[in-house]
């Protein structure tokens, strides 16, 4: 199943990104920040897995939902942007197209939290 593969692919999109790259190096993860890591950084899930079929379509959509965090604001929403940008309409070899389905922000324990909830039509 091709929705397994999704979070490697977001993972290199952001990290071929030079504005996510310098915003962030390295600090870009799968379910949960590694333990001691220094603000900014973005953690990123697979949410849901939608198969579709009908008589004229047959394929498979994926949420991934993606958070950023950081101590200041506005560098939580620069990042967010550069975060779309390196993601919107993308295309590998198992994702055919990227959408922003939801966007949202919360301040919780000194953090400021930028999500992005993005949809994935696969191949």
């Amino acid at each position: 199943m091709k929705n397994f593969e999704v979070g490697k692919d977001i993972k290199t999109l952001l990290s071929l990104s030079p504005e996510v790259s310098s915003a962030l190096g390295n600090k870009i993860f799968p379910l949960m920040a590694a333990a001691k890591t220094t603000f900014p950084f973005l953690v990123y899930r697979r949410s849901y897995y939608n198969p579709m079929s009908n008589k004229d379509y047959e394929g498979e959509r994926v949420g991934i939902e993606i958070v950023i965090a950081s101590t200041q604001y506005e560098e939580g929403v620069k990042i967010a942007d550069a975060v779309a940008d390196a993601l919107l309409h993308k295309q590998t070899q198992t994702i055919d197209d990227i959408e922003a389905i939801n966007m949202s922000e919360d301040f919780v324990e000194d953090t400021y939290l930028q999500r992005i909830t993005m949809e994935i039509t696969l191949k």
